[in-house]
């Protein structure tokens, strides 16, 4: 089989498998339909193809909840979008009156196919906010209600513990603080992997042992009218996603001694006009106003100590190894090689400046489906160094260290569109379009 047919064949099994899945949910309807007592109806689907109850349950709750979507079930059924990505559409929309859901979803459908359910998830949250800013919040309040730890024991042994339905702005800010000391770790020679790191430090927290006590990085994108409290838009908590504009707040409230930039990003040119405030923007003890439309996008920040990583947003602490001294003879060869590689690696390190508008313009890694943060991504140059590319925003674009490698070692390349998005080539022929992040 040729290579470009390998492709199209998983994508047509691909759409195959979601049409089947339609009917099976459509079948499961049915069936509940023609039970006598419906409260039995997970019995019946369990025993006729052998799914536990629990497994039939919720896979019913699921057809009924699809087929009252009729937009987005049309859609699975043609394969237009597959299973998990229906269900998306079906959890994000939970929370609005059916009509306002349909509209909902009829505005992200078309662009479902070339989405992952991340972005996805991320896109219909923002929207779903918009559309009904309060039911949203509700939602949340509700949610963080039923906040819970979780302990699961397993085989072997182990156990899972788990924290579910946290807010997401101390989930977040926890998270990142687990994670900037698993990276001082590293630094520092440990030889545990980044995973067991993680888990090691997340239990001696819990336990009380002491820690290094440096805060994790937490980055906020907000409109300057929402912090304000003249509009109620979503915010965007880097790792997380969109929150309502309470939490967004709140988020912004905690970072009093932080340093705050702005961006201006130009529709037209994809350009980002970066600095940093001089001020702070003031909630007033007043009512909430009448909304305003958004307009110009500023961006809370706390500026890491890391020399060559800069932060952007709102941000935290992390430290930065001290180079070592070297005596030196004057006129040794070798320390005027050393010197000279020096001067070359620092002139292909993007400046902190450079470093901070690459970041605030793109926002995430500009590989396709990919939604890790641009400030714990490499700053690659699109033009090599070493063919005369230089280290300005132009040539630079953020990208995870995972697609990074792709790029110099798996055959991927991409190019930068005038409009600010990215257009990708696979080693085997595929092209793939990752749209400008909004501002």
């Amino acid at each position: 089989m040729a290579v470009e047919g390998a492709v199209d064949e998983l994508i047509a099994a691909v759409r195959a498998a979601a049409s089947a899945e339609a009917r099976v949910l459509k079948a499961l309807t049915l069936v509940e339909e023609v039970t006598p007592v419906r409260e039995f109806a997970p019995m019946e689907v369990a025993s006729a193809v052998a799914w536990s109850r629990q497994a039939a349950t919720a896979k019913l709750a699921l057809a009924r909840e699809m087929l009252e979507l009729p937009n987005v079930y049309s859609s699975l059924s043609r394969g237009a979008i597959d299973l998990p990505k229906a269900r998306v559409f079906c959890e994000e929309t939970r929370v609005l009156p059916r009509d306002t859901a349909g509209h909902v979803c009829d505005q992200l459908l078309p662009e479902a196919l070339r989405l992952t359910t991340g972005q996805l998830r991320a896109k219909l949250a923002r929207l779903v906010l918009s559309t009904d800013p309060d039911a949203a919040a509700m939602r949340h309040k509700q949610k963080t209600a039923s906040r819970r730890l979780v302990f699961e024991p397993d085989r072997d042994g182990c156990a899972s513990l788990l924290g579910l339905d946290l807010p997401a702005d101390r989930a977040r800010a926890a998270a990142n603080a687990v994670h900037t000391q698993a990276r001082l770790a590293r630094a520092n020679g440990d030889t545990r992997s980044m995973g067991q790191l993680r888990a090691d430090i997340f239990l001696d927290l819990l336990s009380g042992k002491p820690s290094s006590g440096r805060g994790g990085i937490v980055e906020l994108t907000a409109s300057l009218q929402m912090l304000t409290q003249l509009a109620e838009t979503p915010g965007d908590l880097a790792g997380y996603g969109p929150v309502i504009a309470d939490v967004a707040r709140k988020v912004a409230a905690q970072q009093g001694k932080a340093s705050w930039t702005y961006t201006v990003h130009d529709p037209e040119t994809a350009e980002a006009f970066h600095g940093t405030t001089r001020a702070r923007p003031t909630q007033p003890d007043l009512q909430r106003p009448q909304r305003s439309s958004p307009g110009t996008a500023t961006q809370a920040s706390r500026q890491s100590n890391s020399g060559d990583r800069e932060q952007t947003r709102c941000g935290g602490t992390a430290s930065r190894s001290q180079p070592t001294e070297r005596m030196t003879v004057p006129g040794d060869k070798a320390e005027v090689r050393r010197r000279q590689v020096e001067s070359t690696a620092e002139a292909r390190r993007a400046t902190a400046e450079v470093a901070r508008i690459v970041r605030a313009r793109d926002r995430r890694c500009r590989a396709p489906g990919c939604r890790v943060p641009a400030s714990r991504c490499d700053l690659d140059h699109r033009q090599s160094w070493v063919r005369g590319g230089r280290s300005e925003p132009c040539n630079l674009a953020p990208l995870c260290r995972y697609h990074h490698r792709a790029r110099h070692e798996g055959g991927w390349r991409y190019r930068r569109t005038k409009r600010g998005g990215y257009v990708w080539r696979s080693p085997l022929g595929r092209i793939y379009e990752v749209e400008p992040e909004p501002p």
